[in-house]
């Protein structure tokens, strides 16, 4: 050990910009706020699931562009059970935020504001934002 640190690397490229953190936060603060303006089932699924898409699909471009020129990363080795393991936390975390989340915004709704959901992405997008910035820095600072 002898205090010496290897250096974070962030290989996600959104990070490694102001714009790209605004654009993360805007995501968060957009796709929170569908049950607000979206009413109907299945466009809201439709609307979340064209969402995901579109920002996936964001952030693969912008990972092979920032990645243009530079070896590729090595491919950890991962046992056959982690996979599933990994699966059924995801799916633990995702209902987790749901209860999470639909808890918050009755909280606000209580308070007589109009459109929860719409404060719930605000809030949610600074707290994006924020925590990828102060990371940035972090970042730059142990560079």
């Amino acid at each position: 050990w002898g205090g010496m640190t290897s250096p974070k690397q962030d290989n996600y490229a959104l990070d490694d910009t102001l714009a790209g953190r605004i654009t993360q936060a805007t995501a968060v603060a957009i796709m929170t706020s569908y049950p607000d303006w979206i009413k109907n089932k299945t466009a809201l699924v439709s609307a979340y699931v064209l969402s995901f898409l579109g920002f996936g699909a964001l952030v693969a471009i912008t990972n092979a562009e920032s990645h243009e020129g530079q070896p590729e990363p090595e491919t950890p080795d991962v046992p056959a059970w982690a996979i599933p393991v990994a699966f059924g936390i995801l799916l633990f975390g995702g209902w987790l935020t749901i209860k999470t989340e639909h808890s918050v915004v009755r909280f606000i709704r209580r308070r007589g504001v109009e459109k929860p959901w719409t404060v719930w992405g605000g809030i949610s997008a600074a707290i994006v934002f924020i925590l990828g910035e102060l990371e940035a820095r972090e970042l730059t600072d142990r560079n």
